[in-house]
């Protein structure tokens, strides 16, 4: 499989050109064998770094990747430099000789997709709380604040924020690098140690790669291996409908028979995932329910109890990223389920979105009249094109 050769070799390049990481910020482009390009990041977070050279390196290399040789430094301007890297669409990559510790492996969590070799993340407490210099007070404050904000980073991320217990247990003076399993654990990885070598070894035996949605050879400006585009299998979910409830039906139509209807935040089992529909199980009952009427825990858009302004949907991914960034209103493009593109408003809204967002924007023209309000549970993940994965309020 193409893109397990290229997490491997970029794997084996990282060990290769890792430098000294206690200088500030830098970001060098290099290729890999078949062209690709990747921007390692070597040094400290500040406070006062400029991303906006990250950011321009990037789309003047049209690199698909980025790693890290840092040990850390300013929590928040790594929690920054991870949803640039997000909005950047970047997978992250990490290997065990180019070491990414304390605060960078916040900034390591902003990749789309992330990759690392066993003891390559380091954590420990210094990296959510330095709290030198300040009153007993005001630092039982500022841990609080900042521990909180690391929490809803991580969720924002798609990362367990039980990692963060993980790394309290550990001072600024030691470092738990995490084991391949431990990642997978807490989704620090979205590709596994394991499972890169082992479909590795399938390719190469001449087995069939997993499935990738179809609007992948559309896009010229992503990576074809990248598993960016690939659509993991739903198995876990929670009914989540406009109307506040969903039925199951005896089958995949809507003028089936009723089994029986379940209330919003009924938590199920999916089966399958068949046209628009999923084979669930609620308790001792079995039957199909509408996607649209399902949140999927294994999906990457974490807004549970939040909506969308969806604009259009569109069957390939350039033509979606086209009509995203042509917008004079801050647009995203998230995969769905179906393998098509949604294109939505930048962000996610909760309380009365409908008239106190929607209906404005529709009443002046600024978005078509075929826009909708949705809970976007059919959205896999955010591809492009955001500055951050911002949610309003």
């Amino acid at each position: 499989m193409r893109k397990n050769f290229v997490l491997v070799g970029l794997a084996l390049g990282l060990t290769l050109i890792a430098q000294n990481a206690t200088a500030r910020l830098s970001y060098d482009v290099h290729s890999l064998k078949d062209g690709s390009k990747f921007i390692m990041v070597n040094g400290q977070f500040e406070a006062d770094d400029d991303l906006t050279i990250f950011r321009n390196k990037v789309l003047s290399s049209h690199a698909f990747s980025v790693s890290f040789f840092s040990g850390g430094g300013n929590v928040y301007k790594a929690m920054e430099f991870g949803r640039l890297i997000r909005s950047l669409g970047l997978q992250t990559v990490a290997a065990r000789g180019s070491e990414c510790a304390s605060a960078c492996s916040l900034a390591f969590l902003g990749g789309v997709t992330r990759y690392a070799e066993p003891d390559a993340i380091g954590v420990h407490k210094s990296s959510f709380g330095d709290t030198r210099g300040m009153n007993v007070e005001d630092a039982v404050a500022a841990v609080q604040q900042q521990t909180g904000d690391v929490i809803s980073y991580m969720s924002e991320m798609g990362v367990d924020p039980s990692l963060l217990q993980l790394s309290l247990k550990y001072d600024s003076n030691d470092m738990r690098y995490l084991t391949s399993s431990e990642m997978t654990q807490f989704r620090v990885t979205t590709v596994s140690f394991q499972e890169v070598h082992e479909s590795e070894a399938k390719s190469s035996s001449g087995k069939a790669q997993a499935p990738i949605a179809d609007g992948r050879k559309a896009s010229k400006t992503l990576n074809e291996g990248l598993p960016l585009l690939q659509i993991p299998a739903p198995r876990s979910g929670i009914v989540q409908d406009d109307s506040g409830s969903a039925q199951l039906k005896t089958s995949r139509d809507m003028r089936a028979k009723t089994i029986a209807t379940f209330a919003n935040g009924s938590k199920l089992q999916i089966a399958k995932s068949i046209g628009d529909w999923y084979r669930v199980s609620i308790g001792k009952k079995s039957g199909y329910m509408r996607q649209a009427s399902v949140w999927v825990r294994e999906f990457e858009e974490r807004q549970l109890g939040r909506r969308y302004i969806e604009i259009t949907t569109e069957k390939f991914l350039e033509p979606a990223m086209s009509f995203a960034k042509r917008s004079f209103i801050p647009m995203a493009v998230h995969l769905t389920v179906q393998g098509s593109y949604a294109v939505t408003i930048v962000g996610t809204y909760e309380g009365d979105v409908d008239s106190l967002v929607f209906q404005p924007l529709i009443k002046t023209k600024s978005i078509p009249p075929t826009a909708f309000v949705t809970y976007g549970n059919n959205y896999v993940r955010e591809i492009c094109c955001s500055a951050s994965t911002a949610t309003a309020k």
